[in-house]
């Protein structure tokens, strides 16, 4: 592939100007090869073909492909969000919801696949800890409120409510095979509450079968 020999647009000045329709391009062929190929597929190299540039105009911004996958995550991602309406059920659904919208959306591969590298490469680790950490604290916080309202017994776990409705997302959309990919995001509200209410029946239950 032949790549456009003024990528990062007319001189002006010192220097080159940044070119956001060329950022753009790099964000989205970056995540694209990630969510593709993961951490061992993912290069430079290969970003700047995905996105048709020159491998001189990646490098003048980002000098390792740590830098540019974090950059690509920090401008693309933005699931991380605040949570707190009250009640046990209504915060579950909304955190059930992001979840699944993040992982069944334009980049629902790549939050797969840092699942997957953060627990086999340092270097993925490093850049997704904080996406993970604050997940997980907005479900434990959720449920901790939860419990300080008298919703959950007490003997309910955070981690393993948790583990329950997260897991059982990311299984759900990874498990569904593409022909019934459409029918399966048409039923997400209904397939959102059904999770939620198990999960919380479970939890009932739980303080139920220790009394």
């Amino acid at each position: 592939m032949t790549f456009n020999a003024s990528d990062d647009g007319p001189r002006v000045g010192r220097g080159r100007p940044r070119n956001p329709a060329i950022e753009a391009r790099i964000m989205d062929a970056a995540l694209l090869l990630y969510g593709r190929m993961g951490w061992q597929g993912f290069n430079l190299e290969g970003v700047a073909r995905g996105a048709n540039v020159s491998k001189d105009a990646l490098y003048r911004r980002w000098k390792t492909r740590e830098a540019l996958l974090e950059s690509a995550l920090m401008q693309r991602f933005d699931w991380i969000i605040t949570i707190d309406n009250g009640n046990i059920r209504d915060d579950l659904l909304a955190l059930a919801t992001r979840t699944f919208d993040v992982f069944s959306g334009t980049y629902g591969e790549v939050a797969l696949q840092l699942r997957t590298d953060a627990r086999r490469f340092p270097d993925v680790r490093a850049f997704a800890a904080p996406y993970r950490e604050m997940m997980v604290l907005q479900g434990r916080g959720i449920v901790r409120r939860a419990l300080d309202r008298g919703e959950l017994p007490a003997e309910a776990k955070p981690g393993l409510i948790m583990d329950l409705l997260i897991g059982g997302i990311t299984n759900h959309i990874v498990s569904t095979p593409s022909h019934l990919r459409d029918r399966m995001l048409a039923n997400a509200n209904i397939f959102l509450k059904a999770m939620v209410d198990v999960v919380l029946l479970g939890a009932q239950l739980l303080g139920k079968s220790d009394s």
